[in-house]
């Protein structure tokens, strides 16, 4: 049997079934191929803002409660989330009621009321405060990352936006955005669990089969001109423990090298022998707490290593956390250690199997963004990744002129000199 099956209406809403048949549940998910690099500098925060309002009521349900208990009573419980390239709307609920999911969600994507935008608003200002200190400074590292990895440009924003640009946000801008990007050329439904390809896709014709076709807007391509040097980012916080990121800009994630930077994350950043862990908090105890996570677009990226220390242990640690870096460029993993990688990495694979998020974000998302990935796929090329290859990636990935670091927190100018200066002379 196929891992999945895409179907496509006439008027361009794609569709993913992925049967797994053993399961007693169902994922349904709707993707909007749209976020944060599609908005405008005077509207960041929009796409998130709309995700929040899709809520608010729709033509069938006056309000968010009668969204919510009509999803609950289908064994659901729906949610969403916004990214800077899609809007994900999703909900388990039980297979017997697919046609009822769909025809939820129809409601929502097609027919919102944009109900209560004020009190909306307050809720997603109260929200982007968490990023802020008492003093109103900017702390949250993702969004000062992205900000000096993509400087002047929407992938340099914060997805929630700015107190400035919440406020500017109206229900006639909001309806524009909506028209201009919830279209069926940029949806794609993926249902995962014991379901029928063709019952699924009667369903979604039912309800979108009539939504009048619209061609998309283009999105702004990342820059192509980077810095050359590598530069860091300092804010001071009252707090107990310095934080900081250190990231390394990566390609777009049709990359050939990708599956390897994945690799190279989960030896730094996976299991009991996790090199970050092992030398950072094992053998040193200068962290609680250390991992690397990538996040990948489909012409840039990055990945970033976060870990918080005591001020005492902010040098000590970036020096270390450079000669673990260092390490894996200069010298070829050893063939053990692969060997007990891949088997993880292959294990978690065959137990995506029974998780259907895992199958949804796997051929639901990777559909939206021209990335399905088969697992058998994954497990063939994953197994032809030797310490040679792996090698090479880092090199070309962990040097310094892809490298940005944030720290914030209660350092000091000598910290910060100092600092600067290993990120000039880390090796890398």
């Amino acid at each position: 049997m196929p891992e999945y099956y895409t179907d496509t209406l006439a008027n361009g809403v794609r569709l993913v079934t992925v049967p797994m048949p053993h399961l007693h549940s169902a994922e349904l998910v709707c993707s909007m191929s749209v976020g944060g690099r599609c908005e405008p500098t005077e509207l960041a925060g929009i796409s998130h803002f709309l995700e929040h309002m899709i809520f608010r009521g729709t033509a069938e349900y006056a309000t968010s409660i009668d969204l919510e208990r009509a999803f609950e009573a289908i064994g659901g419980s729906v949610n969403a989330s916004t990214d800077m390239e899609t809007t994900c709307f999703h909900s388990q609920l039980h297979p017997d009621f697919l046609a009822e999911g769909v025809a939820l969600f129809a409601s929502m994507l097609r027919r919102p009321r944009f109900n209560d935008i004020d009190i909306e608003r307050r809720i997603i200002l109260e929200e982007a405060r968490e990023d802020f200190n008492e003093d109103g400074v900017q702390i949250n590292h993702d969004n000062l990352m992205v900000n000096l990895l993509w400087p002047e440009h929407p992938l340099g924003e914060s997805l929630i936006g700015s107190t400035e640009t919440l406020h500017t946000i109206d229900r006639a801008k909001l309806e524009a955005y909506y028209r201009s990007w919830y279209i069926p050329e940029n949806l794609v439904i993926c249902a995962c669990g014991p379901i029928a390809r063709e019952t699924f896709r009667q369903s979604v014709a039912n309800e979108f089969g009539d939504w009048p076709a619209r061609k998309s807007l283009p999105i702004l391509p990342a820059p192509e001109k980077m810095d050359e040097e590598p530069q860091s980012l300092w804010v001071q916080d009252s707090d107990s423990q310095i934080s900081l990121q250190l990231a390394f800009r990566l390609p777009g994630r049709k990359d050939e090298r990708t599956l390897a930077v994945r690799m190279l994350r989960r030896i730094l950043s996976w299991g009991g022998g996790a090199r970050l862990s092992v030398r950072l908090r094992e053998e040193l105890g200068l962290t609680y707490s250390v991992e690397a996570n990538c996040s990948f677009l489909d012409d840039t990226g990055y990945m970033a290593i976060d870990l918080s220390v005591s001020p005492e242990n902010l040098q000590p640690a970036v020096i270390e956390l450079f000669k673990i870096l260092v390490e894996l460029r200069n010298r070829p993993i050893p063939a053990d250690e692969l060997s007990a990688v891949t088997r993880s990495y292959l294990f978690d694979l065959e137990f995506s199997r029974d998780q259907s998020e895992a199958m949804a974000v796997r051929y639901g998302w990777g559909l939206q963004t021209d990335y399905i990935r088969t697992l058998q796929q994954d497990c063939h090329e994953l197994q032809q990744l030797t310490p040679a290859a792996l090698q090479k990636v880092a090199k070309e990935m962990f040097c310094s002129t892809r490298m940005k670091l944030v720290v914030v927190g209660p350092w000091t100018e000598v910290d910060r000199r100092k600092i600067d200066y290993l990120l000039q002379h880390s090796g890398l």
